[in-house]
This record gives structure tokens, C-alpha cells and sequence, in this order.
């Protein structure tokens, strides 16, 4: 009797540890595939910063272009009225 209720208490602790681990690899998985989908959007916003990044170099370049001129100008404007 006693051999029966044990292997019946085993049992069910049995099933229950199957449906536990069942439950875990379930979360895994959409923990796994939510990890790609963050990598995949990682990787975008990464190729989107360097788009920017080369953008703003640009602007500096010329930026300071146009500084360079407008000092050029400015020597040329005190020239003339000296």
C-alpha cells in the first residue's frame, strides 16, 4: 500500500516536471526568437547611425568650406575698404 502511494506521489511530481520543462522550452524559444528579432533591429539602426554619422562628417566638410569662404570674403571686404 504504502509502495503504491508512493509510486503514485512520484508520479504526478513526474508529470508535473515534464509540463514544467514543456512550459520553459516554450518561453525559450519566444525568448530566442525575440533576441533575433532585437538583432535584426540592432543591425538596422547600426547601418541607419553610420548613414547618419557619414552625413554629419559631410555637413562639417562643408561647414567648413563655407567658412573658409566667408573668411576669404571677409579679408577680401576689409581690403576694399581700407
Amino acid at each position: 500500500m504504502t509502495k503504491n502511494i508512493i509510486i503514485g506521489i512520484l508520479s504526478i511530481l513526474i508529470v508535473f516536471f515534464i509540463l514544467f520543462a514543456n512550459i520553459k522550452a516554450n518561453e525559450a524559444e519566444k525568448q530566442a526568437i525575440m533576441a533575433q528579432l532585437n538583432l535584426e533591429l540592432a543591425e538596422k539602426n547600426e547601418a541607419k547611425a553610420k548613414e547618419q554619422e557619414q552625413k554629419a562628417v559631410e555637413a562639417v566638410a562643408l561647414s567648413m568650406i563655407h567658412l573658409r569662404k566667408a573668411e576669404e570674403l571677409q579679408l577680401e571686404l576689409d581690403k576694399c575698404n581700407n
